[in-house]
């Protein structure tokens, strides 16, 4: 089974070389986006504006960010979340 939750951990500040990486995630249909870290909530809302892209085929998820939250806090908050299908979590450095 695919995971549809990925946690991803900010190590600096946002960069729009981060786009491609953020696209490519979209695209392996992750539904559950939490961003902890440096920069996460500037994070969490490019997340938002290329999931609606050019809003012909907007892809439909989540997203939250943590600023002030650990990250095993940040993996312990999306195994809560209820989500259409059970998944494991991915936790990626970005």
């Amino acid at each position: 089974m695919k995971n549809s939750r990925v946690v991803l951990v900010s190590t600096r500040r946002y960069s729009t070389e981060q786009n491609e990486i953020i696209l490519s995630l979209l695209d392996r249909g992750y539904v559950l986006f939490c961003v902890v870290g440096v920069d996460c909530e500037k994070i969490e809302d490019i997340i938002d504006e290329l999931a609606i892209g050019d809003s012909i085929t907007p892809k439909f998820i989540t997203t939250t960010s943590h600023p002030a939250e650990s990250v095993d806090d940040v993996i312990n908050f999306a195994k809560m979340l209820t989500l259409d299908s059970k998944s494991d979590i991915d936790v990626l450095i970005i």
